[in-house]
């Protein structure tokens, strides 16, 4: 009877801790980041936010619309326009238009600031159904140089844009860059570059092995694999060809983590 009672009991453990172990831990939502709010002329509230702490480069912008009875507004029509005052001139920079997300119930997009604030002024204008609320943002320099201009060798400019994992490892990475032509207040998307590109430690003097050059994936993006054989300062240098001509010989991306 002993014998039985404690096969049962030994049963009975095995089967909590196998539910334990199945039991897997929630991932936390991510934290956006409030750039600011406006409310339409038919009471719906506006409210714009990041992903993460705005600095120059690439950045997911979202944008929360609801009625007075504080109810996400669902089929609305939402355009992004970021623009920079320099005072003589204001120009915009590239920016992916939103879409309404059923799940997370923001309308989800993406903007690149090129350059710093300083002693300029970074807005947001968001129109949404025609009626359009301008947030202003502060733009501050990134730790590093994760987004460049470039004039081609085409006589066009270009802006390349690294779009940021949520971290880098040791290892192999996924590496996702942003292309767009600078025609000042439209940045359209370019889909039909070639790239290669190198990493190098500047501060060893060395580079990595078994790296992915960036195949184009859609909507500008280029996606494809970096080595970091350690942490540390790396710089990524990218040459973008277009029918076999050169385009750009050296643009570079520096990361340090």
């Amino acid at each position: 009877m002993n014998k039985i009672i404690f096969g049962l009991l030994t049963m009975v453990m095995l089967f909590v801790s196998c539910k334990k172990e199945d039991v897997k831990p929630e991932e936390k939502p991510i934290e956006k980041i409030k750039l600011g709010e406006a409310t339409t002329a038919k009471n719906e509230k506006m409210t714009l936010w990041s992903e993460a702490a705005l600095t120059t480069g690439f950045h997911k912008l979202y944008l929360s619309v609801t009625d007075a009875n504080n109810r996400n507004i669902a089929n609305a029509i939402v355009n992004f326009q970021p623009l920079m005052d320099m005072g003589t001139m204001i120009h915009s920079s590239p920016v992916e238009q939103p879409v309404y997300k059923t799940v997370s119930g923001f309308y989800e997009g993406a903007a690149v600031f090129t350059m710093p604030s300083g002693m300029h002024t970074w807005m947001v204008n968001v129109t949404v159904n025609g009626e359009m609320k301008t947030f202003n943002v502060t733009i501050p320099d990134a730790k590093t140089k994760i987004v460049g201009s470039y004039v081609g060798t085409d006589g066009n400019k270009y802006v390349l844009a690294l779009v940021p994992p949520k971290k880098w490892d040791v290892g192999m990475n996924d590496l996702e860059i942003l292309v767009n032509q600078n025609q000042m207040m439209t940045f359209p998307a370019i889909n039909d570059f070639k790239i290669a590109f190198s990493p190098e430690m500047p501060s060893m003097g060395h580079g990595s092995p078994n790296n992915v050059n960036p195949v184009n994936i859609g909507n500008g993006h280029y996606k494809g694999k970096v080595n970091y054989t350690m942490t540390g300062d790396w710089r990524l240098h990218f040459k973008i060809s277009k029918n076999d001509v050169v385009i750009v010989d050296d643009a570079t991306i520096d990361i340090l983590f």
